[in-house]
């Protein structure tokens, strides 16, 4: 037991160099569990990590902090393991054919779900849909590209004056139909408040919960995410056309 504690308290140490001064005590609390602890000093000890920065933005089910690999700035995203909210996991892993053997103990369900995250980055980014650049997963953290400058993360869209929302709204919808026709993937959650604007253009975020075409949430969710982009680019003006944009995305 005292070595569990002491192992436990010299990786919270050396985590805490790492932080940026002044980090919030409660953020520490909820998102650095002891094996989360061990993960990130993994991550560090292999090189993987050389920096935590700063947190970007907590969510009800994750954290995500900008950090540094030795070549690149990152976003790291860190799955709290000690949220409710998991209990809806299981629905949306559940008839995907990647993960044919699912675990009901809560934080392997909470690892599947990164690696998830991970593969379903992966294969949008693969197929050129704007999305981050997946790197690496380790048990409940995900490191993908940071999307941003020097001086602050990129804005969600629901936080930006758009100057041209139709030209907006048909980068979007060709995003989305790509999405489905060459990834064979389904966001599930797309909506104003998880796609990022950098550089003029719109980066897909938070794809955890995104499904395979043949899941059987599938036409579900692919309604779920045209009525939000209708709503949205309808608020802005936008002639948008629920019928058309699945017409596109069920085209041959």
């Amino acid at each position: 037991m005292d070595r569990k504690i002491d192992r436990e308290t010299n990786v919270l140490i050396s985590l805490k160099n790492k932080l940026k001064d002044g980090e919030d005590r409660k953020v520490m609390d909820e998102v650095f569990d002891h094996q989360t602890l061990l993960a990130l000093h993994k991550l560090f000890a292999n090189n993987v990590l050389v920096s935590i920065d700063y947190p970007i933005s907590t969510g009800k089910e994750a954290n995500v902090f900008k950090g540094r690999t030795e070549k690149c700035d990152v976003a790291i995203k860190i799955y709290r393991v000690s949220n409710a909210t998991y209990k809806n996991f299981y629905k949306y892993i559940a008839g995907d054919p990647r993960f044919r053997k699912i675990s009901m103990d809560y934080r392997k369900l909470v690892y599947v779900w990164t690696q998830k995250e991970f593969k379903n980055l992966s294969r949008l980014h693969e197929v050129g849909v704007n999305v981050p650049k997946p790197i690496t997963y380790y048990n409940n953290i995900l490191l993908m590209e940071y999307i941003g400058d020097e001086t602050s993360p990129a804005p969600a869209l629901r936080n930006v004056t758009v100057e041209n929302p139709k030209e907006l709204y048909e980068t979007v919808v060709e995003q989305l139909v790509t999405s489905y026709k060459k990834a064979g993937l389904v966001h599930g959650d797309l909506s104003e408040y998880n796609i990022l604007m950098f550089n003029g253009k719109p980066r897909f975020i938070d794809v955890s919960q995104a499904v395979l075409k043949e899941h059987p949430m599938c036409e579900e969710l692919i309604n779920r995410d045209v009525n939000n982009i209708v709503r949205y680019f309808r608020k802005l003006g936008v002639d948008a056309d629920r019928d058309e944009i699945l017409r596109k995305m069920k085209s041959k």
